[in-house]
């Protein structure tokens, strides 16, 4: 019987670390797009959080591995006229390779038509919002939530399963009760 290999505390940290690129140099000279490229074909997806302590949660991991890039950059990938990376509920709310987009279509899809989704229960507490969002969006192209005219958040609030959003709608129940 062959004894399994085992792995300090440390050894573990290190490789694992090392998977998501923080073993590798930041790079020299001006760092473009090749190089955000790069990081996020590495991590498969940047999460987004409005949260903007320091600034927006999205631009974190690319500093942490790249070191000081120009944020425009990320912002070009992400929205701009020739965008590689599309927003979607990956893991949470996401920036993901438009090239995953395939990949992702049947999870689209089901939730599309699921009758107890998010769609479904913000059309009973809000009628016509979602018809108002897609008219928004035929009109002006693609868009970000800022966009929308609704209030900014405020406090935090508990959506659906498991999922916290900052709001002041009345779709969510308030963390504290």
């Amino acid at each position: 019987m062959t004894r399994p290999e085992t792995l300090s505390a440390g050894q573990a940290r290190r490789i694992a670390l090392a998977a998501q690129g923080f073993a590798e140099p930041r790079p020299t000279g001006r760092i473009d797009a090749r190089h955000l490229r790069r990081v996020i074909d590495r991590m498969g997806l940047l999460q987004i959080d409005s949260v903007n302590v320091l600034v927006r949660s999205h631009y974190l991991p690319v500093f942490a591995r790249l070191g000081p890039y120009p944020r425009d950059l990320l912002d070009r990938l992400s929205w701009g006229r020739r965008a590689e990376l599309f927003e979607y509920w990956g893991h949470a709310a996401s920036l993901i390779p438009l090239s995953l987009q395939p990949s992702l279509r049947w999870r689209m899809d089901v939730n599309r038509f699921r009758e107890n989704g998010w769609a479904t229960r913000m059309s009973e507490r809000r009628p016509g919002f979602l018809d108002e969002i897609r008219e928004l969006v035929r009109r002006e192209g693609p868009i970000g939530a800022g966009a929308t005219g609704e209030d900014r958040p405020t406090s935090p609030v508990r959506c659906g399963t498991g999922t916290t959003a900052r709001s002041r709608s009345s779709t969510c129940s308030s963390s504290a009760r």
